[in-house]
């Protein structure tokens, strides 16, 4: 499946290391919502996977948390 069709099945863009990066953090979904003026419910949509991100709000995300935005979708790379 095309990267295309992946993005379109779930609305956006999936960001499976989200969760992992707010905690690391110390914020909660609430928090992290604020910093980067999204809804508490987009972030925990997007962390469970019920949704993904539009690529304006991921660079919102990535930008509130301070890492770049393949951090999120592909975890910290050493």
């Amino acid at each position: 499946m095309s990267q295309d069709r992946i993005e379109n099945r779930y609305r956006g863009i999936l960001l499976p290391y989200l969760r992992e990066v707010r905690r690391s953090k110390g914020l909660s979904q609430r928090e992290l919502g604020e910093l980067a003026r999204v809804s508490s419910g987009t972030v925990y949509r997007v962390e469970t996977g019920r949704r993904g991100a539009y690529a304006g709000t991921v660079r919102k995300l990535a930008t509130a948390l301070g890492v770049v935005p393949e951090e999120l979708v592909h975890g910290k790379r050493t």
